[in-house]
């Protein structure tokens, strides 16, 4: 994307700006245990306690989107990815909202009860049974993360986060460019390097506008053609 950049589209230093975007990044997690109340799960990124997160519970050939929020995070230990990568793990625990209750029903009656183990209840308050997955079932958690960018054209971005992204992956991202006007596409990640280390452990990751909408491209298109008279009308030009 950098070389095609030069050739076709110049690219605009924005760092002072300040602009920020969102993506939404879904990482596979282990269900430890769950109920109609909410879920009790494994991932290898700390949840946030407050935060609201969507959810995709998957078992068998059944899957729901539901939301939780975090009412409990801790680091639990760690283990080995790739055979050479040691990553922390972090335990979880997340409330299902109330209008899932009927949702989350249905899909716990789909679970086969060979493959779950009937929990004691901790007290007599607690109205629901809470089943332990034996055979791991699996979830979906999406991670919404925002970004500062760094430079961009009409063919792409430079940007800065905390979180490193698999190269050739694709992340559906949104950038808000206008006051409330957002740009919503699908990224390919084309780099992703470690920064210099005055901003601790960011990263510098070019991305690629990938379908991208017709209106979203006029959004872009216009602030491009905002940053080109501004360069235009600087002093010493």
């Amino acid at each position: 994307m950098e070389m095609q950049e030069k050739r076709r589209n110049k690219r605009f230093n924005i760092n002072a700006a300040n602009i920020q975007g969102k993506m939404v990044l879904a990482n596979k997690v282990d269900i430890v245990d769950i109920s109609l109340d909410g879920v009790a799960l494994q991932a290898d990124r700390r949840l946030d306690i407050g935060r609201v997160y969507p959810i995709q519970l998957t078992y068998g050939g059944e899957s729901i989107n539901v939301k939780g929020v975090v009412v409990r995070s801790s680091l639990s230990g760690s283990k080995m990815i790739g055979g050479k990568d040691l990553v922390p793990i972090y335990s979880a625990g997340l409330i299902f909202k109330e209008s899932t209750t009927e949702k989350i029903a249905l899909f716990l009656n789909a679970v086969e009860l060979a493959n779950t183990e009937e929990l004691p209840t901790a007290n007599d308050r607690r109205r629901n049974i809470r089943f332990r997955i034996i055979t791991h079932g699996n979830a979906v958690l999406s991670f919404p993360i925002h970004y500062k960018v760094i430079e961009i054209s009409l063919a792409g971005m430079l940007i800065q986060t905390e979180k490193a992204l698999e190269i050739e992956s694709l992340v559906p991202m949104e950038l808000s460019l206008h006051e409330g006007e957002t740009s919503t596409f699908e990224g390919r990640i084309a780099s992703c390097r470690k920064g210099d280390g005055t901003e601790g452990t960011r990263h510098e990751i070019g991305v690629e506008f990938l379908q991208i909408r017709d209106e979203d491209k006029k959004v872009l298109t216009s602030f491009i053609g905002y940053l080109t008279a501004t360069e235009g009308n600087a002093p010493g030009k």
